[in-house]
């Protein structure tokens, strides 16, 4: 190809600086918006981007613009593939048998696959039927979307979609074709509002979110279809069950009535011109294969008969967030008496005892969801949250690190802080409320109000800038400029000047309220000599802080 790829990376590094450039010029007042390690690693992505140029699809043969290399591809899968799984309710571990049954066929689909990447499979504790690919192979499909298949055939044509999507790097297409790799990068911190965990703020996990949530256009749609039936023919399914799994999405999107797979076709938008090219390419494809339709409904058997208990599940959070606390609670404990094995069941429960202030109540709830399942990071945080209200630290700072471990958010962090003030700590607490400062939330403001409070308490002049003048008798003036988005009160300036005698004078002077980002100045009789004048503060008060 030309030269144009490597113009285009050069104006993508470029982009990246000038932004991040621009934003901290804006925020002056806390850490720039990317972290280090996130600058470096747009740059590190940024700067392979100028070695790529072209390269032939794997899977469809095409050339094709090659911007982002396989390692940022490999890497980004890898690292965000956690944080993703833990934002989206975890591994579903009920029945440990349909999470090796789904590896199984997924291992299948990915022998054939023509490009091999260390791909993994996992089914997650979800009840939304959706499915979705990583770069570098890293897959999943929710709970909620097992229950919607009926033969494993399905389950392979859902499988080898995604497969083709990662193979041919439909993900990676979609950070070249857009502002993906910059907005993302520079993105801290992403509140799961479309999980069951309300606005807790998840932080470092931007690009893995925009990349699972991130559509696929009509082109890369259609070769996972076509592709995908491809793979379930050389891995020994039947093609056809794609095709009727298709024939059933059509179906259903067409029909007036709620289906629960609203987010499915947000991202895999079914369509009858869809469903006849797969009906055709069907055709062509050998006949004969697996379609497996007993042995699904038996791997997946316990998954189907406790589903009535995920209702209710579903059904106890609504109650939960309209106050009807004592339905909720009556609705989940039916829930746990038919599923006693799954770890959400609990944590709802420690939540409705919170909600009713029972304490330690919660704290026995959560504990019963970790025994459960310890590799979940939401019954940790709460029961930090719980210890850290009774004041006990020591298990607070265990159980809000190890949810730190599994999916750091601004939550965690910002109690942290508040421990490690509490308990002197103030380098410690100053880095806690630094990393949950990067949320722009409620808890990152909050946290980025005690960072201030913090620095202000060692220097107080860490966010007022001052400038001195004359006026027209000679006489000293001063302006304190506030550089940060909070106000404060009482600034005591310490004055130093030579006076006309040639004599060192020192006064103090207060300015009672600097609105953020605005100037207030002061007058004084003071008549220096050569205008040689010093100025410092040596008090403010930081509104808000503790």
């Amino acid at each position: 190809m030309s030269k144009r790829p490597h113009l285009y990376a050069v104006a993508m590094i470029r982009f990246s600086l000038q932004a991040d450039a621009t934003l901290d010029r804006l925020r002056p007042w806390r850490a720039p918006l990317s972290s280090i390690w996130q600058r470096v690693a747009l740059l590190a992505a940024a700067s392979t981007l100028a070695l790529s140029g072209c390269a032939t699809n794997p899977v469809t043969g095409k050339n094709e613009l090659s911007l982002v290399s396989e390692a940022w591809e490999l890497n980004t899968g890898r690292n965000q593939y956690l944080p993703a799984q833990q934002s989206q309710g975890g591994q579903y571990v009920a029945d440990p048998e349909v999470q090796r049954y789904v590896a199984e066929v997924g291992r299948r689909i990915a022998e054939v696959s023509d490009r091999q990447l260390p791909y993994e499979f996992v089914v997650l504790n979800d009840s939304t039927p959706n499915a979705w690919a990583l770069p570098g192979g890293k897959i999943a499909i929710n709970r909620g979307l097992l229950t919607e298949l009926s033969s494993e055939a399905e389950l392979a044509a859902v499988l080898s979609h995604e497969v083709v999507h990662a193979a041919a790097r439909h993900g990676v297409q979609n950070v070249q074709r857009s502002a993906l790799l910059s907005a993302a990068t520079a993105a801290t911190g992403l509140a799961m509002e479309d999980s069951a965990y309300g606005q807790i703020a998840v932080l470092g996990a931007g690009l893995g979110a925009t990349l699972v949530n991130a559509g696929y256009g009509r082109e890369a749609e259609r070769e996972a279809d076509i592709y995908g039936m491809d793979y379930m023919a050389r891995a020994g399914y039947d093609p056809q069950g794609a095709v009727a799994l298709q024939r059933t999405f059509v179906e259903l999107s067409e029909s007036q009535s709620p289906t629960g797979l609203e987010k499915w076709f947000a991202s895999h938008p079914p369509s009858r011109e869809r469903l006849a090219a797969n009906t055709a390419y069907a055709e062509r494809l050998p006949t004969g294969g697996r379609m497996g339709t007993q042995r699904y409904q038996q791997a997946t058997a316990h998954l189907r008969k406790t589903a009535p208990a995920y209702q209710d599940y579903q059904e106890a959070k609504k109650m939960l967030s309209d106050g009807r606390t004592q339905a909720a609670r009556r609705l989940i404990n039916d829930a746990i008496s038919q599923e006693p094995n799954e770890y959400l069941f609990h944590a709802l429960l420690g939540d409705i005892d919170m909600r009713q202030d029972r304490k330690e109540e919660a704290l026995a709830a959560y504990e019963r969801s970790i025994d459960v399942a310890d590799g979940f990071f939401y019954p940790h945080l709460q029961s930090g949250l719980v210890y850290q209200r009774l004041n006990q630290f020591g298990p607070a700072k265990r159980q809000l690190g190890r949810s730190i471990e599994l999916l750091p958010t601004a939550e965690a962090y910002y109690a942290m802080g508040n421990i490690a003030q509490r308990e002197g700590r103030s380098e410690a607490a100053e880095r806690y409320f630094a990393e949950a400062a990067r949320d722009t939330g409620a808890t990152g403001q909050a946290a980025l109000t005690s960072l201030m409070g913090l620095r202000v308490a060692k220097n107080p002049g860490a966010y007022l800038r001052t400038r001195t003048g004359l006026d027209n008798a000679g006489r000293i003036l001063v302006e304190v400029t506030n550089t940060s988005t909070r106000s404060f009160r009482d600034v005591l300036l310490s004055i130093r000047y030579i006076d006309q005698r040639g004599q060192p004078v020192a006064l103090q002077r207060r300015i009672a309220h600097v609105p953020p980002q605005q100037t207030r100045g002061l007058a004084t009789a003071a008549e220096p000599s050569e205008g040689r004048v010093s100025v410092t503060i040596s008090q403010a008060r930081l509104v808000g802080a503790n």
